[in-house]
């Protein structure tokens, strides 16, 4: 029984190291519970780029949102929660994906960022010059977080 015991304490102690998010989303207010419930459930890289393009595209259509209604003031807040999930997403990719394989997740969540930078770029030009860093901050950290995983998915 206490070899049981032990034996089933050393696997939920692999399963909780190897799955643990990236410090970044872990105190942030930038996703719901429920999305950082299932993206600490999810065990395998590709579910959890699965996540962070759903979490990407909830805060895309925020940004959006907010410049159609012309309530700027709400973008640096999301703009800034957007760029902690991008560096989060990215770390966690580059330490648990497979890099032999092509993964189809991240093909997909490279995408959704490329098209994500063309609309925050027409965004932009509407939004107030005292936000303007802001934007230029979140597309900094997404060409460098698609560049990555260009590399990644290319072998460049």
């Amino acid at each position: 029984m206490t070899l049981y015991f032990m034996a089933w304490m050393v696997v939920l102690a692999f399963r909780i190291q190897g799955f643990a998010l990236p410090p970044t989303l872990t105190s942030s207010d930038c996703i719901t519970e429920s999305e950082l419930r299932r993206l600490t459930a999810e065990q395998k890289v590709d579910n959890r780029i699965k996540r962070y393009r759903e979490i990407s595209e909830r805060l895309h259509k925020a940004v959006e949102t907010a410049a159609q209604k012309q309530k700027f003031e709400e973008a640096p807040g999301v703009l800034k929660c957007w760029v902690e999930v991008l560096a989060a997403s990215q770390k966690d990719v580059e330490e648990n994906i497979n890099r032999k394989k092509k993964s189809g997740a991240l093909i997909d969540y490279e995408i959704t960022i490329r098209k994500s930078i063309l609309d925050m770029e027409d965004v932009q030009i509407k939004a107030p010059y005292n936000q303007q860093d802001d934007f230029n901050a979140w597309i900094a950290q997404a060409t460098t977080t698609r560049k990555k995983f260009v590399d990644i998915l290319f072998q460049r």
